[in-house]
């Protein structure tokens, strides 16, 4: 009595389709495998059956029992058209979506995140908000305030004198004497300047000045008693050469409203023409 012929599970499934009537190539996409793989496997199929052709195999295999299986109830199926593109396809029932499956965290799970993690959280929180404040912190624009020289809310000495290269033509000129020049002590003020809190405060001051001799003009902010700054005018050679000072540190301010007060002790023919003066927070 000869031996019952052993097929490996690979070739049982190429049998199936073959008994199918399914070509190499469908063969090759339904068990997902190569061309190449399926004709290996029917070359060892048609060796144990010791046949040489696809229709003696077919008519051997059926001798042995093998028929046809039919693909079981519920299994997807592969449905192959005739130019071999396929697509799978599910049983009657399957073909809807099934929805996400979603799962609620509770509250206990996330302060369990949070204390175990609580110093990387830390850190990258921290690091965080230090970025978000440099980046708002140089996105800030910085406070500035021009104002005309000849334009001062209180004045006990100088007085408003036109000059061709002053800014809008005018100045509160030969500031430090009184009319007819004798010099005087005194000073100019200017009010309801609303200034932010700042760590720095800068001035600039546009001025002339036609004298050998000199006097240093006293920069006060409100009512302070002592100066912030003193300037020190420098001849120009006319009184219709004007020049900016370079930016002068008055030091912090508190955010309101402030004065600022130029005092001097006045010198023959005036200090200086007090042309525009500018306050700003930017930095040099």
């Amino acid at each position: 009595m000869s031996e019952p012929i052993q097929f490996s599970p690979a070739e049982h499934k190429v049998i199936k389709q073959l008994l199918q009537g399914k070509s190499n190539k469908q063969i090759a996409l339904i068990l997902h495998i190569t061309e190449s793989t399926v004709e290996s496997h029917l070359t060892k199929i048609y060796a144990k059956l010791d046949v040489g052709s696809r229709a003696e195999a077919i008519i051997k295999l059926r001798e042995l029992g093998f028929s046809p299986e039919e693909d079981k109830p519920g299994e997807p199926t592969i449905d192959i058209p005739e130019n071999g593109e396929y697509s799978r396809s599910k049983p009657d029932g399957q073909n809807q979506e099934r929805p996400p499956v979603t799962r609620r965290i509770s509250l206990e799970e996330i302060l369990k995140f949070l204390v175990t993690y609580k110093i990387p959280i830390f850190i990258w929180v921290l690091l965080i908000t230090v970025s978000v404040w440099a980046f708002l912190a140089s996105k800030k624009t910085a406070w500035s305030y021009e104002r005309e020289g000849e334009h001062p809310d209180e004045y006990t000495v100088g007085s408003v004198l036109q000059r061709s290269s002053a800014s809008a033509e005018m100045v509160h000129g030969q500031f430090g004497v009184v009319p007819a020049w004798p010099a005087q002590s005194g000073y100019v003020k200017y009010t309801d300047i609303k200034i932010p809190q700042a760590e720095h405060l800068y001035l600039q001051l546009r001025y002339s000045k036609y004298s050998a001799t000199s006097v240093p003009i006293l920069v006060y902010l409100d009512d302070e008693l002592t100066e912030r700054a003193d300037i020190w005018p420098i001849d120009q050679g006319g009184w219709d050469k004007f020049v900016w000072t370079d930016l002068i540190n008055l030091g912090s301010i508190e955010r309101g409203v402030h004065s600022i007060k130029f005092y001097t002790d006045g010198e023959e023919f005036g200090v200086a023409d007090l042309d525009k003066f500018i306050l700003t927070t930017e930095p040099p």
